[in-house]
Formats: structure tokens, C-alpha cells, sequence
């Protein structure tokens, strides 16, 4: 199947979408009602939009406060050298942390920039100890505490 793109989507798709991710878990029902269209075509759009990969997944925002993992850190990377094996142990590896919520291959100042989730300085401080600065390519780590969040939003803009 060809790879549809975001010009291909009329408004009433946009308009699922977001709603969608304003609310993931609307029943088809009442997602019907806010788009002005009957229940069966309002399933068969969703599940297109699935098929399609416009929705890859449904997830539940946890709050950190209440799980005790607001200690967020942004950490930058720099290896001592990069080539094909370090980066591919390099995305195993992190994408076995939990503390690890996200993780980009960057440019600029570093090579990968992590969101690091944890309870306190000292969990963090034990994360680079005994998880990241184990890893011999390693060169340089720049971390960023966070001291307040001032906008969060989960969606993209459409």
C-alpha cells in the first residue's frame, strides 16, 4: 500500500486526530458525535488512520509527581568515536533503561540527547555511575536538571 501523507487527510481525519489526541480513550460513539458523522464511518476513518500509521499507538500520561519520577534530567552524549556497532549497542542498550524515557540522535554539541525520569540527584547520579558511564565509548556527559516545566504537550500540532 502506498504511504498516504498528511495532504492526503481531509478535515474530518484532522479533526479525529485531534480529538483523538486531546482524549484517546472517546468511544467511537462519542467521537461520532463531535465530528457530526454516524458511528460506522467514524470507525472505518480511525481504523484507516491506524492502518495508515497517522496513530501508532494509544498510551496513558502517568504523573511523575504521584510515581516519583520527577527528577527530570536532559543529558547530553558524546562518544570518544562513533561508528555502526557502537550506535546500534548504543540504542539497545538505552532502550533497555527505564530511566531512559526518550533518546535522539542529535547534532550540534553531542551526538544523542536522553530524557532521563528518575526520583532524585542521587538515583540520577547512580544511573551515569553504574549504567551510562559503564559504557567505555562514552566520552562526554552534559546534564541539564530541570527546574520547572512551563508547557508540556503531548500531541503535535495540526
Amino acid at each position: 500500500m502506498p504511504m498516504t501523507t498528511v495532504h492526503e487527510l481531509d478535515e474530518t481525519d484532522i479533526q479525529i486526530l485531534r480529538l483523538l489526541q486531546e482524549d484517546c480513550r472517546l468511544t467511537t460513539k462519542e467521537l461520532a458525535l463531535k465530528i457530526h458523522l454516524s458511528v460506522s464511518p467514524t470507525y472505518e476513518r480511525q481504523r484507516r488512520l491506524e492502518r495508515q500509521g497517522f496513530i501508532k499507538k494509544y498510551v496513558a500520561i502517568l504523573d511523575a509527581d504521584h510515581l516519583e519520577r520527577a527528577f527530570l534530567v536532559y543529558c547530553t552524549v558524546s562518544m570518544k568515536q562513533i561508528n555502526h556497532d557502537i550506535a546500534v549497542n548504543f540504542a539497545e542498550t538505552v532502550a533497555e533503561w527505564g530511566e531512559v524515557t526518550e533518546c535522539y540522535n542529535i547534532s550540534g554539541d553531542g551526538d544523542y540527547m536522553l530524557k532521563v525520569c528518575v526520583g532524585s540527584m542521587h538515583q540520577y547520579q547512580q544511573f551515569i555511575l553504574n549504567k551510562l558511564g559503564t559504557l567505555g565509548y562514552v566520552g562526554h556527559i552534559r546534564s541539564v536538571f530541570v527546574m520547572d516545566t512551563l508547557k508540556l504537550s503531548y500531541g503535535l500540532p495540526l
